[in-house]
């Protein structure tokens, strides 16, 4: 059975904010994905800003279309 929940982890302790639909004792796996909240969000672009300005971004392009011609994938012949 798969289910995604929200919850909080506060101190060692797990609390989920949704009803959990498993009965008895099961061994669980718990995933944890940090959510950040809109001010945090706004933090990291504003301190990211300003930080590709050293970067010739023509050139960068170019290489970038070039890699694409080039495939890294053996061909198989049928």
């Amino acid at each position: 059975m798969l289910e995604t929940i929200k919850g909080t982890y506060e101190n060692g302790i797990i609390k989920p904010l949704e009803k959990v639909h498993i009965q008895g004792k099961r061994a669980v796996l718990i995933t944890f994905l940090d959510f950040m909240s809109s001010a945090e969000k706004k933090d990291v672009f504003r301190r990211a800003s300003g930080s590709w300005a050293d970067v010739d971004t023509d050139k960068l392009k170019r290489e970038i279309f070039a890699g694409r011609g080039v495939s890294k994938r053996k061909m198989r012949v049928l």
